[in-house]
């Protein structure tokens, strides 16, 4: 039997189902000591990337999706709850019994089912985000909901397929992310993020062949919050696409000034990362057409970076804007490679020319033959696919050395430089030109220079 539909503004009805959650157990026809763990729990879960789905499927195969979700959390529940519709892409699931370990499972088996989820010949594969209040009889209703919404929403700040109990701290943790976001907002419309840059050297010449340009905001209040904090954020306030602009529009003027006023090498480029939602816009081709006219910088001086999993999850739409940008002469990285997905088909046929090694890779590669013998393996695959290999994470020149010796064309890391301001990247970028680093296939002690 379908579950009944409680839309967000239908309140009333979700906060009367938990009310008759909340009632005693002689109320559920259950007797003291009756088989089963005491208390009640609200779970609250959400479709993750739920617009993203709609936009991929049609809004018709995307209403499938939910209804075939609806079903299969039903059907996992059984006769110890209910599931309700909650909100677009929304559900809660009442549990009669369930202590906080049976909620945990109940919401574990509820993101193992929705991953599984199939819709005629569509296996969207799902990811969900759960949040749990359990409660005890004769508490209140409005309170239950809105500490389990507290959950869902810490769920949802620590990325997709998260999984949070309510703890009283969220709500402290809740304000000030609302705090942020707001203040974030307020940032990227004022133009307040600024931008630091990180050198890309090779590893053959030991020269500067490029930079990343890196958001960077600092709070008034609050000090310097961390890209991961922030990023994340803005994806979800929606203004991701402001930010992008923001810093590619800085990094292109600041590109015009060096390109001006320093002896750079011929194929000297600035990298910018963007969000995988901007390739999902028609329009975001022609913003970087204007962009580069604006500043007067060559296509080739761009380099655009996308991360692996935005590659991996990315529909036709994606694969046109990719083929707009090479075809404007944008250079374009697959960012953070290597961080979980096993197929690697999508490397033989994306428009790239660049893979950027995750840090996670590394490793000890220097001192540990096993390390060094996957890392190299890694290298060879891409390699093999037709792509150059910037290695991310250098720390030392041992391992600068090590993923040279290896086959890495260029490596990016603290050893060279941390990100800098502008003002000390133009000073950075004239001390390695005039003293470049000595290739690192002679040895760690002729690259004694940071």
């Amino acid at each position: 039997m379908a579950a009944p539909l409680i839309w967000p503004d239908n309140r009333r009805e979700l906060t009367l189902e938990v009310e008759r959650l909340l009632q005693p157990d002689h109320e559920h026809g259950r007797a003291p000591g009756q088989e089963g763990p005491d208390g009640r729990a609200l779970l609250l879960v959400s479709l993750d990337a739920y617009p993203r789905i709609t936009y991929n499927l049609g809004q018709a195969q995307a209403d499938l999706v939910l209804d075939e979700v609806q079903r299969t959390l039903t059907e996992f529940v059984g006769d110890n709850g209910l599931v309700l519709r909650s909100g677009r892409d929304e559900f809660a699931v009442l549990l009669r019994r369930a202590d906080a370990n049976e909620a945990r499972r109940v919401a574990l088996g509820i993101q193992g089912r929705a991953r599984g989820v199939e819709c005629g010949l569509t296996r969207p594969l799902l990811s969900v985000s759960v949040g749990v209040r359990t409660a005890e009889a004769g508490e209140g209703a409005e309170e239950v909901l809105v500490t389990a919404a507290v959950a869902l929403e810490a769920a949802k700040a620590g990325g997709r397929g998260k999984l949070k109990l309510f703890e009283p701290f969220m709500l402290d943790a809740l304000e000030v992310r609302h705090r942020l976001s707001s203040d974030l907002a307020e940032a990227v419309r004022e133009g307040a993020l600024t931008v630091a840059y990180q050198p890309i050297v090779s590893l053959k010449t030991g020269r500067v062949q490029g930079v990343e340009a890196l958001a960077r905001w600092a709070h008034p209040a609050l000090g310097p919050i961390r890209p991961d904090e922030f990023l994340p954020l803005a994806e979800e306030l929606g203004i991701a696409g402001e930010l992008d602009h923001h810093v590619l529009t800085t990094a292109l003027a600041q590109t015009r000034t060096w390109l001006r006023d320093l002896p750079l090498e011929p194929d000297f480029s600035v990298s910018v990362n963007i969000t995988a939602s901007q390739l999902q816009h028609l329009e975001y081709i022609d913003g970087v057409r204007h962009a580069l006219s604006e500043a007067g910088v060559p296509a080739g001086a761009l380099v655009l970076e996308i991360t692996e999993a935005s590659f991996v999850a990315g529909d036709d739409v994606d694969t046109y804007s990719l083929l707009g940008l090479r075809r404007l002469g944008v250079g374009l990285d697959i960012d953070d490679f290597g961080t979980g997905y096993s197929s690697i088909s999508y490397l033989r046929r994306l428009p790239v020319s660049r893979a950027k090694i995750d840090r996670s890779l590394l490793g000890d590669v220097a001192e540990d033959p096993a390390q060094r013998r996957f890392l190299g393996a890694v290298l060879r695959l891409v390699e093999a696919c037709g792509l150059s290999v910037v290695m991310e994470g250098i720390e030392t020149a041992e391992q600068a050395l090590a993923v040279a010796e290896l086959g890495a064309d260029a490596g990016q890391g603290y050893y060279f430089s941390r990100p800098l301001p502008a003002e000390q990247m133009t000073a950075f970028l004239k001390a390695a030109r005039e003293q470049p680093l000595a290739p690192f296939s002679e040895g760690p002690e002729r690259s004694a220079r940071r």
